[in-house]
């Protein structure tokens, strides 16, 4: 098969693997860049299996960014989130990811895992890769993949509960009053929405302003909206419904640039979780979109 036939057919598939992975657009894309120009250098007429090929070399790199990465975000300033991906209609990246595990929610869970075990997560829970795949592509038996995967689930008992979640047209809803509140600036109709222990994260990348710590609590989380609609200028500012990481989420545009996006987490018909990304450098990429 061509290189451009191979990236066509499987380039929306390894960008999914590797944004998952690294909840980065941009590194994300370099890594599928990166496999598809080595695969160029090489025959791959040796390849029995093109696809599990360029999977592995697409996960293994993605394992190794993950601990050159490990120190920056430890030092990170503030709150890590990933950067937002929007999907658009007619984009087959769109038709790979949409609804499939790229939340917040599920990022942020991925998150907290180490690369290898997010690696066997990833191929075994969502894209639905048997052991034996799993194994070839991490050179590992299958049986320490087994391991792995079952470590994960008693890790975190509640990460495949998100992966399953159904999308609720309630929330819809939901994001459409919130915005509504916002724009007439109704903290009561606010504080419905927002459960009781509700937890805010804002990214800020100290470049922009941005909680350093999240923010959890009803109170707490009205009065940093507050602070953060009091940063903006309501002339200048058009908030826009869109799809963020398969749910509905908000973007918020100035004048010239992408002041941030918003993405929820709804349970029960409250929201629980609401993340902000305001980094600049986290979201060039929406803002080439937006334009």
């Amino acid at each position: 098969m061509e290189l451009q036939e191979l990236y066509s057919q499987f380039q929306p598939l390894l960008f999914s693997i590797a944004y998952r992975m690294l909840g980065t657009v941009s590194d994300a894309e370099d890594i599928v860049h990166d496999v598809y120009l080595q695969a160029g250098e090489k025959t791959m007429e040796h390849v029995e299996n093109e696809k599990a090929y360029l999977c592995k070399m697409v996960t293994n790199k993605c394992i190794d960014h993950l601990k050159s990465a490990a120190h920056k975000r430890e030092v990170y300033t503030g709150p890590w989130l990933p950067e937002p991906l929007i999907l658009n209609d007619n984009n087959p990246i769109t038709e790979v990811m949409n609804g499939e595990a790229i939340s917040f929610a599920i990022l942020m869970l991925l998150e907290k895992l180490k690369p290898v075990e997010r690696a066997v997560f990833i191929l075994r829970e969502v894209l639905d890769y048997d052991y034996s795949a799993i194994s070839q592509i991490l050179n590992r038996s299958e049986s320490n993949c087994r391991k792995v995967f079952s470590r994960v689930k008693n890790k975190f008992p509640m990460i495949k509960e998100e992966v399953e979640a159904p999308n609720n047209p309630k929330i819809d809803k939901i994001i459409q009053t919130f915005v509504l509140a916002l724009h007439q600036g109704n903290i009561q109709k606010i504080e419905e929405l927002l459960r009781q222990d509700v937890t805010l994260y804002s990214d800020g990348g100290g470049k922009v302003y941005a909680a350093l710590k999240p923010v959890y609590s009803k109170d707490l989380v009205v009065r940093f909206i507050r602070n953060l609609l009091s940063h903006n200028d309501k002339k200048q500012t058009v908030v826009k419904i869109v799809n963020v990481n398969g749910a509905t989420g908000l973007l918020v545009k100035g004048f010239d640039n992408v002041k941030m996006v918003i993405c929820f987490h709804v349970k029960n018909d409250q929201i629980t979780e609401i993340y902000i990304v305001r980094n600049p450098e986290k979201l060039q990429h929406v803002y080439l979109q937006a334009h």
